[in-house]
């Protein structure tokens, strides 16, 4: 599963990511962790708010930081 952080690069992105590889960890699974920081491509999967994530192409969070717990129950879902 393709697990996608969406920011600048502020500190709640950063946050974010070390959340999402946390939940990519103790999932067990093959995920992949990726950071997008280019304002064009977010602009262009309709993020409008800071940070954001997304699971296989489909965004399931924006404009807050979610828990590794919440990530975890969103890959598992």
């Amino acid at each position: 599963m393709l697990i996608e952080v969406f920011g600048p690069g502020c500190a709640k992105c950063q946050t974010l990511e070390k959340h999402a590889r946390s939940a990519a960890e103790k999932s067990g699974g093959s995920h992949q962790v990726v950071k997008v920081s280019d304002y064009a491509a977010m602009v262009a999967r309709g993020i409008l708010s800071t940070p954001a994530l997304a699971l296989d192409g489909q965004l399931k969070s924006q404009g807050k930081v979610i828990s590794t717990d919440e990530i975890l129950a969103l890959l598992k879902g």
